[in-house]
């Protein structure tokens, strides 16, 4: 599966992880991804702006950063991206922004919620937890995940049945009355910020981020 990742909608969607997850950066945002399901996936994560002087591009197996450039918003790249994309039935996107939401949809992508995004980060976390301490109790659930939720991961990600028992005993302790919708913290807009989105994204730009999305993981 191709992933695009509208990445500060995800590092800025609160009340999902743990603490010692929470307040994550881009870079911590790949290392996680790196570590769980998401390294057997080509991503990339779009982010606002241009990378920070001195700075390297992060990128660690087949997961990459893309910057929109200077005053630019990631939503403008995605949209590109995906109407560019030659097949976007392929294609996974992960934002909660109802735009880019609205974009996927329109070209038939699949779509993830940021939260539930985040859960699979969450997730994967606890799992290695646990292989990594084998005295532990393994019949405590690590979290709550709907079935639903569970088959649709099994059927995207390719999920192994150790993946699918951990799943369904997480879904066996989940309760019917659903949790409030986790809250997304917007930045606030600098006045001094303006938006580029009249102008086109230079050819290189596109065609880097192409090339990183259609790149073989292995």
């Amino acid at each position: 599966m191709k992933v695009i990742v509208d990445t500060m909608n995800a590092l800025h969607t609160t009340g999902v992880l743990p603490p010692e997850m929470a307040g994550l950066d881009v870079g911590g945002l790949v290392d996680h991804m790196a570590r769980g399901r998401w390294a057997h996936n080509q991503v990339l994560l779009i982010c606002d702006g241009s990378l920070p002087p001195g700075q390297r591009a992060i990128s660690r197996g087949g997961i990459s950063t893309v910057y929109a450039g200077a005053g630019r918003e990631a939503d403008d790249l995605i949209e590109e991206l995906i109407d560019r994309s030659t097949s976007p039935t392929h294609l996974l996107v992960v934002s909660s922004d109802r735009r880019i939401i609205k974009a996927a949809r329109r070209r038939r992508c699949h779509t993830m919620a940021a939260d539930a995004f985040l859960r699979s980060l969450k997730h994967d976390q606890e799992r290695a937890h646990q292989k990594a301490s084998p005295r532990n109790d393994r019949s405590k659930p690590l979290g709550r995940v709907s079935r639903k939720a569970a088959e649709e991961w099994k059927s995207r990600f390719g999920l192994t049945a150790d993946d699918m028992a951990e799943f369904e005993a997480m879904a066996k302790d989940a309760t019917p009355t659903p949790a409030p919708p986790p809250e997304v913290e917007k930045p606030k807009p600098s006045p001094t910020k303006r938006s580029n989105a009249t102008q086109p994204f230079p050819d290189a730009l596109i065609a880097e981020a192409m090339r990183l999305l259609e790149d073989d993981v292995s």
